[in-house]
């Protein structure tokens, strides 16, 4: 029994290591180009971890981002558009595939570039895909025992990487918002000292006035 427990134990571990599918792309995109990557992605969260070091940083404010140049994101299944996103200099998006299939991640430049290239590294990372537990259970003779197990271990590695994600957006909007607050108070600083200086011009240039006009 104890062989038969640490066997099942590699083949967990086995699992956890090989399940993750990956593919990374390196490419330059031009401007009036769109490049597409098709990937069969079942019904599952994906991550797209990219780098574009060609583009300056992305705006936090929806009008200025009218106005800058780089890389936009649009995710297309069968069924139509799943998902659209502006690219940072560095980064990743996450999104949930509604359906089993073939998926066009499709990358174009937003805005004029005037002829600049963008260089962009994609990793696209897919959570677990979709398992046909019977026939898993058949072809590794698992008992009812073995087989909830393999269920609960799927779902905990589906919730890890979800935590991972929300984890990652709660940590990039906290350095926003200190950011924000930091330029926030700099900016109010500023101008503290600025009306300290008007004020002291104005007073020493009213009494310079009166002095010389003899009335104190």
């Amino acid at each position: 029994k104890s062989m038969k427990f640490f066997g099942f134990c590699l083949f967990l571990f086995a699992f956890i290591i090989g399940d993750q599918k990956a593919t990374a792309v390196f490419v330059k995109i031009k401007q009036h180009e769109t490049k597409c990557f098709i990937e069969m992605i079942r019904h599952d969260i994906v991550l797209v971890h990219y780098k574009s070091p060609d583009q300056a940083e992305l705006p936090h404010d929806p009008e200025a981002q009218k106005q800058h140049v780089g890389l936009n994101l649009e995710v297309f299944s069968e069924k139509g558009r799943v998902f659209e996103g502006r690219t940072e200099q560095q980064g990743r998006f996450a999104f949930t595939t509604l359906a089993h299939g073939e998926h066009r991640l499709c990358f174009s430049v937003a805005g004029q570039s005037l002829g600049q290239d963008f260089r962009l590294h994609i990793d696209i990372n897919q959570g677990l895909p979709y398992i046909d537990y019977d026939a898993l259970a058949k072809k590794n003779h698992l008992s009812a025992m073995e087989l909830k197990v393999r269920k609960l271990k799927d779902e905990i590695e589906r919730v890890r990487n979800e935590q991972t994600y929300f984890r990652d957006r709660e940590y990039r909007f906290r350095q926003t918002t200190e950011s924000t607050n930091f330029r926030a108070q700099w900016f109010s600083i500023f101008q503290i000292v600025g009306m300290a200086a008007v004020t002291s011009i104005q007073l020493g240039y009213l009494r310079n006035y009166f002095v010389s006009k003899k009335v104190v």
